[in-house]
Parts: structure tokens; sequence; C-alpha cells
């Protein structure tokens, strides 16, 4: 969501803290290669909230505490809620850009940041401003994104002739309650002449999905452009699902979590929630032709001329 905003600040004038989860730091190092990165935590913990509060969330806040220094920073900007607590403490100005408004943490966000962001739900929150985009057309906006063809020649692949999956850890506050491996669970389904790019946390299971899926290695250099010239995206995370939908490929959520966020394009027809054993049926309509889904381009300009420009609004909003 930072990234072209980050880019528009001299390297000197910027300190990027990122938590330590699957492969983020090599993409935000590759991605940001100029910047000073501060990784937070290395931390394990047994699946359960009670050890994930003790052995991640905990631990996380302390070290913010001890790194940010109120004589160095001017202003804090975030989409968690833990820098910004630690923000409110230290007495700098901080802001939340989020779409995720969990019940047991966004009071403390509430609390913590001087202005709250979210974009334009259908239920409405008191004391939170609204901006009319999902956060992650930040970087997908035609206005930042051009999609390059080029990018499928490194895995052998023809446009349209693919589909594209994210397949995400359960290890994380976010999916603590998810079974492990929601597409593994159905990977059999799929017909085994059909090319899949596989973008897999847990690397650990690799070797449990068929031999003839690619597993893409991180940092992928374009992977917003192997998503875009898909002829499907699948995903037991909400947020890749939502980008596929954002760049005009008809994406399905696997996930049990019921995001506000993606509403707003289930309500676009662009993204279908569904269980594991229902998605390969709909792979294969979405496929053949049975159902129908705007032009890719036309769809995506038609987000331009509704959506705010959601960099812009970041950077008006750092001045």
């Amino acid at each position: 969501m930072f990234r072209n905003t980050i880019r528009s600040f001299d390297p000197s004038e910027i300190d990027i803290y990122c938590v330590n989860r699957g492969k983020l730091l090599p993409v935000i190092q590759y991605e940001l290669p100029e910047y000073n990165i501060i990784c937070i935590g290395d931390y394990k913990h047994n699946k359960g909230m009670f050890s994930m509060v003790f052995k991640i969330v905990l631990p996380r806040i302390l070290r913010l505490f001890r790194l940010v220094k109120t004589s160095k920073y001017r202003f804090v900007i975030t989409a968690h809620y833990q820098a910004n607590f630690v923000a409110k403490l230290k007495g700098i100005p901080n802001v939340a850009f989020i779409d995720d408004p969990r019940r047991f943490v966004f009071p403390l966000l509430k609390f913590s940041a001087d202005d709250v962001f979210l974009p334009p739900f259908e239920k409405k929150f008191d004391g939170v401003k609204y901006f009319n985009a999902l956060k992650e057309w930040s970087y997908l906006s035609p206005q930042y994104l051009k999609p390059d063809i080029s990018a499928l020649s490194e895995y052998n692949l023809e446009p349209k002739r693919y589909i594209f999956i994210r397949e995400v850890s359960t290890e994380t506050s976010n999916y603590l309650s998810q079974d492990s491996g929601a597409i593994l669970s159905i990977a059999e389904q799929f017909p085994s002449s059909l090319k899949v790019i596989l973008s897999l946390e847990n690397k650990e299971l690799a070797s449990q999905f068929p031999e003839s899926w690619t597993i893409l290695k991180e940092p992928v250099k374009d992977i917003h452009s192997l998503m875009y010239f898909s002829q499907v995206v699948i995903s037991s995370g909400d947020s890749v699902a939502r980008e596929g939908a954002m760049l005009g490929v008809p994406s399905i959520y696997a996930g049990i979590r019921d995001m506000p966020a993606n509403v707003i394009m289930i309500k676009k027809e662009m993204l279908f929630k569904l269980e594991p054993k229902e998605i390969a049926e709909m792979v294969g309509k979405m496929r053949s032709g049975e159902m129908v889904f705007p032009e890719q381009e036309e769809f995506r300009q038609a987000l331009v001329e509704e959506w705010d420009d959601v960099t812009k609004l970041l950077l008006n909003k750092l001045k």
C-alpha cells in the first residue's frame, strides 16, 4: 500500500518497519532496496490466540517502543494498530489506513491514531474517516501498474491459459481459525492439463502439491503481471483475492473470514467467496465461458473513474 508513497521521499527521510511474516522482508528489500528497513520480531508461537498475544504481539510492541524515538520521527503512518499505539504513547502524530476493523483491536486503534481511514464499507463506524477505494488500489490502479506480458516468459506461460493460486499460512492472527491448506485439500480436483502458478506462503507444504504446478520463489519480479494475464485468481487469503478482482480477473476467495473489503468487489461480481469444495466447478465455468465478465481494461478504467487515487491521498495527508 505504501510503496509508491515511500518512493516519493528521499531514503534519508523514511524508516520502514515490517513484521517477520513469510517472505515479506525479502520482498520489501527487493521493492525498496535503497531504504532503511527494520524487521520486527522473529518469534514462534503455538497456534492459539494466547500464544499469539504473548509470543508475538507483546514482544513486537515492546521492541517498537524501544526503537520508535520521539526525537527521530515527525510522523507515523501505518496499516496496523501496534505502531499507532506506540506512537500515541510517545506523542508522535500518527494515522492508520486499514481495511480490517477487527472487534478486539479496533477500539485500541481508534484510541491510538489521530485519524483512522477505512474504505467505503456499507457498515459505518463512529470516529473514523473514509476514502473511496480499497487500499490495494494504491499500487494496482492503471496509473501505477502497467502489466508486462514479458513476465510470463520465465514460466513458459500464455496469456489467459493458466490460473494463479495463492495459499496463505495459517500461523498468523488473521487466519488462526482457518484450516491449513484450504486449496491443497482440493488440488487434485483440477485437470492435470491445467497450468497453475502457485504463490505458497508456507513452503513446507510444497511437496504435497501436484508436481505439474509451478511454485513461485519470492521475491517475484512481477507478480501482479502474472496475476493480470491469468484466467482466474484463487486465494485462501483475502488480500490477493481482492487484488485479482481489481486487476479485472475473475477471482475466488477460499478463506473463512468475512471481510467488509471483499464485499465491495463481490458486489461488482468480480470476486466470489466459496467453500473449497465448490472451487473446481466454479473454475470450470469461468474458463469455459459459461460465465461472462466485463472486458478487463474497461472494468479497470471504470474503477479509475469511480475511486480515489489512494497514493495521492496518502501523500496529501503526509503533507
